[in-house]
């Protein structure tokens, strides 16, 4: 029952061990290159007290450098940190996989870099065009307020079901709907639990349908992997297991699924 210890080194599904593609690390280079090649055009207004240019150059080089570290941490398949016991307001206990705080850091300066390029842009340009710019900068300087204030964010394993806090939106399942759990690739790595429609799930939406696209797969739960701060084979693996063993699902409340977990043991 108890099987094989996995971990980091434990072979991947198929569906996530795909190699990049080569247009995606191509386009991480150029847009290092520009990185790069923005903030030497920004120095150069230090001699020329150009701080428009200075400022303008800098955050037009946070938006480019962001996008590279967040596609490059979209990549990764999580760096392995532990679960934890934990709950969400609602009071359901369980053990708790917390989003990565790197991944948020990079989403947080990709929108912020967004936002103020955006601003910029409409103070720059005037007129209608200009006004519907800083409008744009004000909705996602909103969303980053709502996903800041959500943080953290994270995947909760209980003894009733499966929750996921996104990033702007809460998303539970009983077990009896659930039939299923798989590694797919949706773009990017993703673990679907396949669930069927239940008057017992729970479905909270904190932005209405200015969302990162998980919802839109209802009633089944998705996750992208990349945000997971462990490794995703090991989420997978706990969700599978517990799916198959519902005399365990009782232990998700106390330490000995955690520690079942640290030891490799929901691998069958």
């Amino acid at each position: 029952m108890d099987g094989e210890r996995g971990g980091a080194g434990t072979p991947e599904p198929a569906a996530w061990s795909r190699r990049r593609s080569p247009w995606v690390l191509a386009t991480m280079a150029l847009l290092g290159v520009l990185t790069l090649l923005v903030l030497l055009w920004a120095g150069t207004g230090l001699s020329d007290r150009d701080w428009v240019r200075v400022i303008g150059g800098v955050v037009l080089a946070l938006l480019l450098g962001s996008t590279v570290g967040f596609l490059a941490i979209s990549g990764t398949r999580g760096s392995g940190a532990a679960p934890q016991p934990g709950s969400w307001p609602d009071g359901v206990e369980g053990v708790r996989f917390d989003y990565s705080t790197a991944t948020y850091c990079w989403f947080s300066l990709l929108v912020a870099g967004c936002v103020l390029v955006l601003l910029g842009g409409g103070v720059a340009v005037g007129s209608v065009f200009g006004v519907l710019m800083i409008a744009l900068a004000a909705l996602l300087g909103w969303y980053l307020m709502v996903v800041l204030w959500r943080a953290p964010g994270g995947l909760l394993v209980s003894p009733s079901g499966i929750a996921h806090r996104g990033l702007t939106n809460f998303y539970s399942v009983p077990w009896h709907v659930v039939r299923g759990v798989e590694a797919r690739d949706l773009g990017t790595s993703a673990l679907v639990v396949k669930a069927d429609p239940s008057p017992q799930s729970v479905l909270r939406r904190y932005t209405g349908w200015f969302d990162t696209g998980e919802l839109r797969y209802l009633p089944f739960l998705v996750v992208r992997t990349y945000w997971l701060a462990a490794d995703r084979e090991v989420v997978r693996s706990v969700l599978a297991f517990y799916l198959a063993h519902p005399e365990r699902r009782g232990e998700l409340a106390t330490q000995d699924a955690v520690r079942r977990i640290a030891e490799g043991r929901t691998r069958d």
